[in-house]
């Protein structure tokens, strides 16, 4: 089976080495709890904003290029996969997952919409409907992802009518961890499963140090074989199955963390203006 996280980003504040050790531990612990502990494949799928290209220093790092000095990676090494957009990590043969490129894209609505399994780069202030059929025109994955107050008022508005009219189920919807428990089950994912609309999760982890360790700790799980030449290609074939069942692992966010993590957002964003 694969283990798929389907929403992450590399901050600048992370420790790399902390992050695929992290990653690899949480898909792990997923495998164990369905008895599968010594069978699966872990796949991180990335979310990078137009100001980040870490897939591409990644990629760097395959080809023997630009190696940071520091050791920052630790003993993981990288190598290239038989297509563009994804990459193999190892630890010492020991421990392995795949890494598959994507791109985090805000449009003229203020939503936001990630394009998966892509090497290309979008716009952002596209317009949403422009923007996905974009992303399709690459063979890339368009995912509607769970947002604070995104989903809410005129963006949630905007959200529900193209649902509603929505007949192409090549276009997903994202869940993500830093989702409280304390607010209802969005009435989007509904409409979205009554259309067969796919929900895909991740853990989106926010940019501060101590996130890494939510890497790989949410997202989905498909009862499928990737192999390590085309997994970009082969995710994308099973994931555009209509009657694909689709398994979520991993916790919301509890209360606490929840409404500590809003308040040190605005506290960052104000630094930064």
């Amino acid at each position: 089976m694969i283990i798929v996280d389907a929403h992450v980003h590399i901050h600048d504040c992370f420790n790399l080495e902390k992050i695929f050790d992290s990653a690899h531990a949480n898909f792990k612990l997923a495998a164990e709890r369905l008895g599968h502990g010594n069978d699966f494949t872990g796949i991180l799928l990335l979310t990078e904003t137009s100001e980040d290209n870490w897939f591409q220093r990644l990629a760097d790092y395959a080809d023997g290029k630009n190696l940071p000095n520091n050791k920052k990676t630790g003993t993981w090494a990288f190598h290239r996969t038989k297509e563009t957009c994804s990459l193999c990590a190892k630890y010492q043969n020991a421990k392995k997952f795949l890494l598959i490129a994507g791109r985090q894209v805000v449009t003229a609505e203020g939503l936001e919409v990630l394009a998966l399994c892509t090497i290309d780069s979008f716009k952002d202030g596209t317009p949403m409907v422009d923007l996905i059929e974009l992303i399709k025109d690459v063979e890339g994955i368009p995912v509607i992802p769970w947002g604070l107050g995104k989903w809410f008022g005129r963006r949630g508005n905007i959200l529900s009518d193209y649902l509603a009219t929505l007949k192409d189920t090549k276009v997903f919807l994202g869940d993500n961890s830093g989702r409280p428990t304390l607010l209802p089950l969005p009435s989007h994912f509904q409409l979205a499963k009554e259309k067969g609309i796919h929900i895909l999760p991740g853990s989106d982890p926010l940019p501060f140090e101590t996130e890494f360790n939510y890497v790989g700790s949410f997202g989905f799980i498909i009862p499928v074989i990737i192999s390590e030449d085309y997994p970009a290609k082969e995710l994308k074939q099973t994931l555009m199955k209509p009657t694909l069942s689709i398994k979520s692992y991993g916790d919301l966010e509890n209360h606490f963390r929840f409404f500590r993590n809003q308040i040190k957002m605005q506290l960052k964003k104000r630094l930064s203006n």
